[in-house]
């Protein structure tokens, strides 16, 4: 039916629910109000890094039975802002360039998962890349950069 997600039939779909997430460790992150809005952005610390990730939920639908490719490149956005804003606590960043791939995609109920890394970081500019991912199936793949201005 249109505008209506379907779970995949497939095993290695990596269906969670909320409880699962927590019990893995991921917590509600305390995000902006936007990405509460296309959230909740869930968080977890780990080996000294963090992730990020979106639950896909039915809200998410591109009417095409998957989640809104805004929703990912949000989540890609929020996620290396989020990772470049710890690099440079008390300092106020703004994203000046993003771009985004779309690789595969992710079905309602899935977690889709951003890993971020600072690829280099200048005075004034941080370089940032991340890939989005579902378990071990890649969906996107994202790069930007971030300006500090100062506290």
């Amino acid at each position: 039916m249109r505008g209506e997600m379907t779970k995949p039939a497939k095993a290695e779909a990596h269906i969670c629910e909320r409880e699962e997430l927590e019990a893995s460790g991921w917590t509600p992150a305390n995000a902006s109000r936007f990405m509460n809005h296309v959230g909740p952005l869930w968080r977890k610390y780990e080996d000294g890094r963090m992730r990020f990730g979106i639950l896909v939920g039915p809200q998410h639908d591109n009417t095409q039975g998957r989640p809104h490719g805004g929703m990912i490149m949000t989540l890609c956005d929020d996620a290396m802002g989020n990772h470049a804003q710890a690099q440079r606590p008390g300092e106020r960043l703004f994203t000046v360039s993003f771009d985004c791939q779309f690789i595969g995609a992710a079905s309602e109920g899935e977690f889709v998962e951003a890993r971020c890394e600072v690829v280099k970081a200048t005075r004034s500019l941080i370089f940032m890349r991340s890939t989005c991912s579902v378990g071990d199936r890649t969906i996107a793949a994202s790069s930007g950069i971030w300006k500090a201005v100062g506290k």
